[in-house]
């Protein structure tokens, strides 16, 4: 069952409401998806925004990234990816997990995922969608959650526990793409970059950061994005110092085809967010979005799969990436 995002207490009443209807949930990895996000949003709170400057930063990091117990994945399924954290002593290394599901196919999605969720949580969930799609699918740890932070706290128990930052979730995204690139051998111009609700930051910055370069992509999926962490609660028109992700600032760089995807009822990073981006990306590589009526922030897999529209979406997409007809593409 997903869950409803409910208060994390309740004062005494005479009369208690009765607990609302779960929504059906065929994926068990989306429950625990829901759950770590419903606590994103709960746990915006006045007081983070008081802060100010530096201090605010400092404080939303500790909301932002919410890292939740790890979903150990066998290790057959996994491999690790070298990273090196930069700290106030010498740099050292560590590695981050990672899985990859070849399927053979001349595309790949390099997935990023929530916030609140790990590699572990979505196994099941992207190994059926990579399977029905005929992709090839990676998915990567950010650094300090789930596997990655274990592995370092029991290689270096000298050394303070590793903490997920913005700075070391983008160096975590360019490890997955170099990995995939030299590594596998697969030819940028056959990645698709996909973002979920947090995972839209390192998504929209390797976007950018490949457009920069001269690096081609096949395209850049986003799911539930914001337009950055501050956005999410306030409606400023500029992005202010100390503020995470701010995708709004990146998108209208990408040179690859974006198809958006978003919650009509989104409560916690709101429908607008994903109409501004779509509004900021470049017109030769915007593709019609998605709007799901009905849809909050963690039950549109579920509310498409019902439905069956996810599947049909998603392939023609695939099918405009490579100038095919639908038709030639199944």
């Amino acid at each position: 069952q997903l869950s409803s995002a409910l208060l994390p207490f309740s004062l005494p009443k005479p009369k208690p409401k009765p607990k609302p209807k779960p929504n059906p949930d065929p994926n068990p990895a989306l429950r625990h998806a829901s759950d770590g996000e419903a606590a994103w949003g709960r746990e915006r709170g006045p007081g983070v925004w008081r802060a100010g400057g530096v201090a605010m930063g400092a404080v939303l990091s500790t909301v932002v990234f919410q890292p939740p117990p790890p979903v150990y994945l066998s290790r057959h399924r996994i491999f690790w990816l070298s990273r090196h954290y930069h700290g106030g002593y010498d740099d050292i290394g560590y590695e981050i997990p990672a899985y990859f599901l070849d399927r053979g196919s001349n595309l790949t999605i390099l997935f990023s995922h929530g916030n609140a969720e790990d590699i572990g949580y979505s196994f099941s969930w992207f190994s059926e969608l990579s399977q029905a799609l005929g992709v090839n699918f990676m998915a990567y740890e950010y650094t300090g959650y789930g596997m990655a932070r274990g592995r370092f706290a029991m290689r270096r128990p000298d050394l303070p526990r590793l903490e997920p930052s913005e700075e070391a979730v983008y160096g975590d995204v360019e490890a997955a793409f170099r990995w995939l690139t030299e590594v596998k051998g697969i030819p940028s111009e056959q990645i698709i970059l996909y973002g979920r609700s947090l995972g839209s930051g390192p998504s929209c910055y390797m976007a950018q950061k490949c457009a920069r370069e001269g690096v081609k992509l096949a395209g850049l999926i986003l799911q539930s994005p914001l337009l950055s962490i501050y956005r999410v609660t306030f409606d400023f028109r500029f992005t202010l110092p100390g503020d995470f992700f701010a995708n709004i600032d990146r998108i209208g760089e990408v040179e690859a085809p974006v198809f958006i995807i978003h919650g009509v009822d989104d409560p916690i990073v709101p429908f607008w967010h994903g109409q501004a981006l779509l509004r900021a990306v470049s017109e030769p590589y915007r593709v019609k979005p998605m709007w799901v009526r009905g849809a909050g922030h963690n039950n549109i897999e579920v509310l498409l799969s019902l439905d069956r529209r996810l599947m049909p979406a998603l392939r023609e997409f695939f099918a405009k990436i490579r100038g095919m007809t639908l038709a030639e593409w199944l």
